[in-house]
């Protein structure tokens, strides 16, 4: 088939023998995403738009040609005790202190140790938890490796869930294989949890379906500080992974919400991108629901999703968020989709 003969012609030329094997890995599970569906198993491969594949397929093909042994893992500061860390993946939020670290996500696995080493930087003692904002590999690829260093895991009900089955899809029979055992939470909530250390309240939320149904917001109270996760993302349009329960109007009462709890000293960390304001926020939020309130409307007057897309709904964001691997009018596609499926139920 057309796809595999263009697999085939990836080269591996300077890449680790490791390196090799994650892109391998990275190709099938993109491939068998595409086959699979990108709304809920609902899209055929023949329906997904070839800008679409190709844009995706970049994007996997660049991050499984990153040599590991060449990335630096860089902290950000953001106050006195919590730092982001960024590498290779989602960024990590680090909190230091007298009463331990806490990181929330933890980017690749063979980045653990470098991960691992820059936060003993920071601070030397005991790494104590570590929170997965959702269940993606590029946020908690390393689970495996920081459990194994004595790491509490804690994550989200769903995603312990969605990690620790096999999944078959129901359009090609092809399976999903779980997670590693020793990639599991340990510590799972439904709605919030809380914890208390270095004189700090920390808060866990879950609040909607949003990037996934599994996601969840950390607030440090007192610093006034959030990380958001792929919830909030400063590359482009987002990436709704409606096959694990994302949402367009979940993510946006999601950022509802947590706006509602903001104020202008507020600082975020991304789930991708650098540090940012309640501004950004509502930038993001208010440019999510524009196209979603627009996309319905032209359900509503009979339009169909492929026409949908080939409307100007998102044009006026592709100068500033069309530079990443979702492009304007397969976002938009993508929701009309969504949409379409959720109001036939």
């Amino acid at each position: 088939m057309w796809w595999k003969s263009i697999a085939e012609r990836i080269p591996l030329i300077g890449m680790t023998s490791q390196a090799q094997d994650l892109q391998s890995a990275l190709i099938r599970k993109a491939f068998f995403y595409l086959k699979n569906s990108i709304i809920g198993n609902q899209t055929s491969i023949m329906k997904i738009p070839i800008t679409s594949f190709f844009a995706l397929f970049l994007c996997v093909t660049v991050l499984a040609q990153n040599n590991f042994d060449t990335v630096s893992i860089r902290p950000v500061k953001v106050t006195d005790q919590i730092y982001m860390l960024k590498g290779s993946g989602g960024n990590i939020g680090v909190m230091i202190g007298k009463d331990g670290t806490i990181m929330i996500d933890d980017q690749f696995a063979p980045l653990s140790n470098k991960i691992n080493g820059a936060i003993k930087t920071l601070d030397p003692g005991e790494i104590r938890f570590l929170i997965n904002t959702h269940l993606h590999g590029d946020h908690s690829g390393g689970n495996e490796n920081f459990k194994r260093m004595g790491v509490t895991v804690v994550a989200h009900d769903d995603v312990r869930a969605r990690m620790s089955k096999e999944t078959v899809n129901k359009t090609t029979n092809q399976v999903t294989p779980p997670r590693d055992a020793d990639a599991l939470p340990v510590v799972t909530f439904a709605d919030k949890l809380n914890f208390h250390l270095n004189d700090e309240d920390i808060e866990l939320i879950h609040f909607d379906p949003a990037h996934t149904d599994g996601d969840v917001v950390v607030h440090f109270k007192k610093a006034n500080v959030y990380h958001m996760g792929d919830m909030f993302v400063t590359y482009g349009y987002p990436f709704i992974d409606f096959s694990n329960g994302g949402s367009i109007s979940g993510f946006i009462s999601t950022l509802d919400k947590v706006l509602a709890m903001m104020d202008e000293k507020t600082k975020i960390i991304p789930g991708h991108g650098e540090v940012s304001s309640k501004a950004d926020i509502k930038i993001f939020r208010d440019r999510l629901a524009d196209i979603r309130d627009q996309v319905s409307a032209a359900l509503k007057k009979g339009k169909k999703p492929e026409d949908i897309s080939s409307l100007p709904i998102a044009t006026k964001y592709d100068a500033e968020w069309g530079k990443s691997f979702v492009k304007g009018k397969d976002f938009v596609l993508t929701i009309a989709e969504e949409l379409k499926v959720s109001t036939a139920k």
